[in-house]
């Protein structure tokens, strides 16, 4: 991670280096609380400021965070095959190593099945790959300066543009759920990104509804 203190210089760490990339945490909860704190700037507002006696330097950190967690201490959770082992206080213990604040600016959560040699992609990675292309053409066709995941608040209210009936089940949602202003605009963000790989020009009823099912968790 970034070198915050202990030197009058600012060193690059993994977040700065990863501008413009991936950066991928295996077993989440695993990581110190202040460094999954310390991701909530950079998630955030797309920089980082590293300030020092003398300087000041501000990082970009356009990159798409990715992590990886098991459902329980002893990964059997959620298995249709194998027993958990953990008593209910060990599994919230392990989840209350994860913030409110941080999982909230996380774009969208997915849970992974049981992965069987008779499982058979619906889509291969080649369509995957085309329709991906599509709509990142899509985005620049709008006149996007960024993508639909580093979109700002403004551009938000521009190019997420949803039909009547979808504003009727974001308002719902957002009652219902108590979704904050953050988690509304991961929301549209995801939701304008489905709508693109639809190939449609306003989000949908359909569009909306899957990206809301992302949020759960």
């Amino acid at each position: 991670m970034e070198n915050y203190r202990g030197s009058s210089n600012a060193k690059m760490g993994e977040i700065a280096l990863s501008n413009g990339g991936i950066l991928f945490f295996d077993e989440l909860p695993h990581f110190s609380k202040s460094i999954l704190e310390a991701l909530r700037e950079p998630l955030e507002d797309n920089k980082i400021l590293i300030s020092r006696v003398n300087n000041k330097i501000l990082y970009e950190t356009k990159f798409i965070f990715v992590a990886a967690m098991n459902p329980c201490p002893c990964g059997n959770l959620l298995s249709s095959v194998k027993e958990c082992r953990c008593n209910e206080i060990e599994i919230q213990r392990y989840k209350n190593r994860l913030s409110e604040p941080f999982l909230d600016r996380v774009d969208l959560y997915l849970v992974m099945n049981d992965s069987f040699k008779d499982n058979k992609n619906k889509v291969s990675s080649k369509e995957l790959h085309e329709n991906i292309i599509k709509a990142f053409i899509k985005q620049k066709q709008r006149g996007q300066k960024e993508l639909n995941g580093k979109l700002s608040d403004e551009e938000i209210k521009k190019y997420c543009i949803l039909d009547e009936e979808s504003l009727n089940i974001l308002e719902k949602a957002r009652f219902n759920y108590q979704l904050s202003f953050r988690s509304i605009n991961k929301v549209l963000k995801v939701a304008r990104t489905i709508a693109d790989l639809n190939d449609n020009e306003i989000i949908t009823k359909n569009d909306l509804l899957q990206s809301l099912n992302f949020r759960r968790r």
